[in-house]
């Protein structure tokens, strides 16, 4: 986790911003059936000794990813496990079988494979939320509810870099559930939690929120869905899951942290999560 802090931090020297979510989305995000983006795991592959995989793969247009992945030399990179995304510790496959990307086509027998990531991005001390109430560092990018180019800087950390979340773990599997992990590349469509029924869809697939407790799946009782646990943070260690901070600090947080779901900021975890609550953290 550390090289993805050095990696994010080289990205923000460079951009003085640190990437959104993902990048140049079709409009409004798209069909989530047909239609794929580039997340913020390609932007930063120059940072992580990668360029030669980020030239091959040129996230920028003419080809989005549901393009890309039709193409046999920029699929074999998306195909190629990547050692730095994944936790030593998870049992997930090399190829993410669980969140299959889109080529373009609206058939889901044409979904590819692409690499499996175990590290997540943090959006939101809530639910992963593609609107203007997000809270984490990761925000959507181009295209997405009229943001066209929003990203969050160091001056919006507003809660110091070394007490906000930046990245967390997501493991394959959590109390026997399959929840799939991550993808390192990218996303299909862009729909948040509200606008995602089957939860193998949007924002998910490379960033998490802070609503569910850490390993756990059934989050909130009736009128929650099982698999709420998807968007969270979660991990094959032993009571708790790894943080990469804002400052670049990776800290391993209990199950057992001090989180009260749903509300307002109003416990650890989720000021933890929240770059800007101004309340301050207490022990963890």
């Amino acid at each position: 986790m550390k090289q993805l802090g050095l990696a994010l931090h080289n990205y923000h020297d460079t951009y003085r911003a640190f990437p959104a979510i993902s990048y140049d989305h079709e409009v409004n995000g798209g069909d989530e059936a047909r239609h794929a983006s580039w997340s913020w795991g390609t932007l930063i592959l120059s940072q992580l000794e990668q360029g030669a995989a980020y030239d091959i793969l040129a996230p920028s247009r003419p080809d989005r990813l549901h393009e890309a992945v039709t193409k046999p030399a920029k699929l074999a990179v998306l195909q190629t496990p990547l050692t730095t995304w994944r936790c030593p510790s998870d049992t997930g496959p090399e190829l993410n079988s669980h969140y299959k990307i889109n080529d373009g086509s609206g058939t889901a027998g044409n979904r590819k494979e692409l690499a499996t990531a175990n590290y997540v991005g943090v959006n939101s001390a809530g639910d992963v939320d593609r609107a203007n109430t997000h809270n984490g560092i990761f925000v959507p990018g181009t295209n997405v509810q009229g943001n066209k180019r929003w990203v969050v800087a160091m001056r919006d950390i507003l809660d110091g870099t070394s007490n906000t979340a930046m990245v967390g773990e997501r493991a394959w599997m959590q109390n026997g559930v399959e929840i799939g992990a991550a993808v390192v590349f990218g996303h299909n469509g862009n729909a948040d939690i509200e606008n995602n029924a089957d939860y193998n869809n949007g924002f998910i697939t490379v960033v998490g929120g802070g609503k569910p407790h850490i390993n756990t799946i059934d989050t909130c009782g009736s009128g929650c869905n099982d698999n709420d646990g998807r968007q969270g943070f979660s991990s094959m260690h032993p009571g708790g899951a790894q943080f990469l901070f804002g400052d670049g600090s990776v800290h391993f947080l209990s199950e057992n942290i001090d989180d009260n779901i749903g509300g307002g900021t109003d416990s650890t975890y989720e000021r933890l999560m929240n770059r800007y609550d101004g309340q301050p953290v207490g022990a963890y």
